[in-house]
C-alpha cells in the first residue's frame, strides 16, 4: 500500500482511486488532527489501516455533488494552510 500524499509531498491529495468512482482524500503520514477533522467535517469518512489514514466519500453520492464536496474540502484545507491538491478529474468546468 502506497500513500499518494507522501509520494507527492502533499498534506492531502483528493482523487478518484484507481480511476474509478470512489473518491479518496489521502493525507500524509502523521497528518495533524486539524486536517483529519476538516475532512470529517466536509463529509468524508475516515478509515485507518496500520500507519495509513485516509478518507473516502460514499459511493452513492452523485457525480456533481461529489465534485462540489471535493471542491469545498479543497478550499477549506487550503484556507487552513494545508498543501492540498484536487485531482483535475474532480473539477467541474462551466461554459
Amino acid at each position: 500500500m502506497s500513500n499518494q500524499a507522501d509520494d507527492n509531498n502533499l498534506d492531502v491529495l483528493i482523487h478518484p482511486r484507481y480511476g474509478g468512482s470512489v473518491i479518496f482524500a489521502e493525507s500524509r503520514t502523521g497528518a495533524p488532527t486539524e486536517l483529519l477533522d476538516l475532512l470529517d467535517a466536509q463529509g468524508f469518512t475516515r478509515h485507518q489501516e496500520a500507519i495509513y489514514v485516509w478518507h473516502q466519500l460514499r459511493e452513492d453520492i452523485p457525480g456533481l455533488q461529489a465534485a462540489a464536496i471535493c471542491a469545498r474540502a479543497h478550499q477549506a484545507l487550503t484556507a487552513a494552510g494545508f498543501d492540498a491538491h484536487l485531482d483535475d478529474r474532480l473539477i467541474v468546468r462551466i461554459g
